[in-house]
């Protein structure tokens, strides 16, 4: 019986603060849990060793001459990190869009779009790859011919409301929202941009208000579970259906615009139980992930 192929998740160092890291450091954890062979290769390390491969890996993380590479992943998540025997002709490697190209050279490729190619930073793919999408918004049906559902949301337990009855004022994140002209209510906030989860989570609870530039981000949700009357500014999109139609997780708790701050708060009470079902959802993705990559991959 042929040896059935493990994954290989090229990927950043984790980071509380990156959603993309999480995801796919989550992955690695939810295959191991479903009894797959996963782990995280470096996004630095080329696919063999060497001096030459060590020189470049210091090149592009200096930080692992002070030994940073032992703290790569989080110990909370089972997510080896893998061995150069791990990389095999049969390995099924993932690429976050942001990766260029196949640095590893592998015959096995499943692309897993965490945002839009090209928005924010360049792409290349290559041929005979799987795509799969955390969001009809990050897909491009075209290049993909329509990527498939992977989806691993995580709640990050320091989001909850400390039921502070003194809360003033108001905070604010930009992100991805730079480009959008400011409006009034977020000249004297507090911006939370690049601030540790549980100083935001403070921030949170302190403040009545919370404006997010950033059409796309978790911190909606979380000011939500903080109990703050959580406000997208609008601009991507026409009206709050719209906008919901790509952004499905934000249905409950968040309000599309200042006009829709009693919606943010008649349904802030189902944010929680939203999220739980966004996690289980999330497991069962990634089982057919598993069955469409071992179909495709698995069989030789």
């Amino acid at each position: 019986m042929s040896q059935r192929p493990n994954y290989l998740v090229h990927a950043p160092a984790y980071s509380a603060d990156s959603g993309g890291g999480i995801f796919l450091h989550m992955l690695v954890h939810t295959l191991n849990a479903l009894g797959e062979d996963a782990s995280v290769w470096p996004w630095y390390r080329e696919p063999r060793p060497g001096p030459l491969s060590l020189v470049n890996a210091v090149r592009r993380k200096p930080r692992l001459l002070l030994g940073a590479g032992r703290r790569y992943c989080n110990p909370d998540l089972n997510t080896p990190l893998a061995e150069y025997s791990d990389l095999r002709p049969d390995s099924i490697v993932v690429y976050p869009e942001t990766t260029l190209g196949n640095p590893l050279g592998a015959t096995n490729i499943a692309r897993w779009l965490l945002y839009k190619p090209g928005v924010q930073d360049p792409f290349r793919f290559t041929a005979d790859e799987m795509f799969f999408r955390v969001g009809e918004i990050c897909d491009i049906p075209e290049i993909t011919g329509g990527a498939r559902d992977l989806v691993l949301w995580q709640r990050n337990p320091v989001y909850r409301d400390l039921g502070r009855k003194d809360r003033q004022g108001a905070c604010y994140i930009v992100r991805k929202g730079s480009e959008k002209a400011r409006i009034p209510e977020t000249r004297d906030a507090v911006c939370i941009d690049d601030l540790p989860h549980e100083q935001v989570a403070q921030i949170f609870n302190s403040c009545r208000t919370f404006y997010s530039y950033d059409e796309a981000t978790f911190y909606s949700l979380f000011a939500a579970l903080c109990g703050c009357d959580s406000i997208v500014i609008p601009g991507m999109y026409g009206s709050r259906q719209e906008w919901n139609s790509e952004h499905d997780i934000c249905r409950y708790g968040v309000a599309y615009g200042l006009d829709d701050i009693e919606h943010a708060r008649q349904t802030r009470h189902l944010v929680e139980g939203q999220l739980a079902e966004k996690e289980a959802e999330g497991v069962q993705s990634v089982k057919r992930f598993v069955t469409a990559t071992q179909d495709r991959f698995g069989h030789g």
